[in-house]
C-alpha cells in the first residue's frame, strides 16, 4: 500500500533528479505514484534511496536516464558499500548493538537493520522509547565491558593432576590372589618329603 510518505519521498526523489538533469521531465502525481510503488516495495528509507539518486548521477555514463528500479538498484549497492567501509571498531560495536537488541526482545532482522542504520549515522526506522534506550544503554556497556575484560589462561594444573594419578593408579601393583592349584600341589609335595625324610632315617 502506497502511503503519504512513499509518495513524498517519490517527490523528493524525481526533484534530486531533475537537479541533476536540466532536461529531466518534469513528473507528474501519475508518475509520482508509479515511482511511490516501487519505493514502497524496495523496503528502503527515504535517506538510502536520496543517497542511491546521488550515487547513480555520480556513476552514470553521459545521458542517463533514471528509472525508479535503477535508483533502488543504487540505493542498496551505496548501503551495502557503505557496511564494508566501516572501521573495524564500528563495526564491533554495530554487532555488540545488534546482540543487545535481540536481547531486549528485538526481530534478529529489526535489530540488524537498526544497528546497522546507526553505524552508518542514519536515523533508524524504529524509535526506542526512553525506557527501552535506558535499558539498551545499560546492557550495551555491560557487553562491551565484558568483551572489554581479557581471557584468563587456561590453567593444565588440574589436568596434569588427574593424569599423573591416572598414571599413579596404573603403575600400583594389585592385591595378588591365592591361585586354587599350584597350593595344594606345593602342600602334597612338602609332605612327600617329610615322608620320604622319615622312612630313610
Amino acid at each position: 500500500m502506497i502511503t503519504d510518505d512513499d509518495k513524498h519521498t517519490a517527490g523528493l526523489v524525481l526533484a534530486k533528479c531533475a537537479a541533476n538533469d536540466p532536461w529531466f521531465p518534469a513528473g507528474g502525481e501519475s508518475t509520482i505514484l508509479a515511482w511511490a510503488e516501487v519505493f514502497s516495495e524496495s523496503g528502503l528509507s527515504r535517506e538510502d534511496l536520496l543517497a542511491g539518486t546521488a550515487r547513480a548521477y555520480r556513476l552514470a555514463d553521459e545521458g542517463f536516464k533514471p528509472l525508479p528500479g535503477s535508483i533502488v538498484r543504487h540505493a542498496r549497492d551505496g548501503y551495502f558499500e557503505a557496511l564494508k567501509a566501516l572501521p573495524d571498531d564500528k563495526r564491533q560495536l554495530m554487532e555488540t548493538a545488534n546482540h543487545v537488541l535481540q536481547d531486549m526482545g528485538f526481530s534478529p532482522p529489526d535489530a540488524h537493520r537498526f544497528s546497522r542504520r546507526v553505524a552508518l549515522g542514519r536515523t533508524p526506522d524504529v524509535r526506542l522509547s526512553e525506557e527501552q534506550l535506558a535499558e539498551f544503554r545499560q546492557k550495551l556497556a555491560e557487553r562491551q565491558a565484558l568483551e572489554a575484560t581479557p581471557a584468563k589462561p587456561l590453567g593444565l594444573g588440574g589436568i596434569v593432576k588427574t593424569v599423573n594419578e591416572v598414571i599413579a593408579t596404573d603403575e600400583t601393583p594389585q592385591s595378588a590372589s591365592v591361585p586354587s592349584g599350584p597350593p595344594e600341589s606345593t602342600t602334597q609335595d612338602h609332605s612327600h618329603s617329610k615322608e620320604s625324610a622319615h622312612g630313610a632315617a
